[in-house]
């Protein structure tokens, strides 16, 4: 099962964010990140200089239903 977590950008591409800035990322089944996106749910370049901290698992997923994927992001208002 992967899992996904609403964090906030502390850097953003290098930058800090002007205000609070909310993501998400992916985690695998190891607990290795696999993916990262803005607050909108489009993916984003997971080297691009950025510090996150963790604000809470949004759920699990099986990775082969990615339909589950999205609606837990609908769940928490991205989009």
């Amino acid at each position: 099962m992967n899992r996904v977590d609403k964090i906030r950008f502390m850097l953003l591409y290098g930058k800090a964010p002007e205000a609070e800035c909310y993501g998400y990322i992916e985690l695998n089944r190891d607990g290795h990140m696999i993916a990262l996106y803005n607050r909108y749910g489009e993916e984003i370049d997971m080297n691009g200089g950025h510090e996150i901290v963790r604000v809470r698992t949004i759920g699990k997923f099986d990775d082969e239903d990615r339909d589950n994927f999205y609606s837990l992001l609908e769940s928490d208002d991205a989009g």
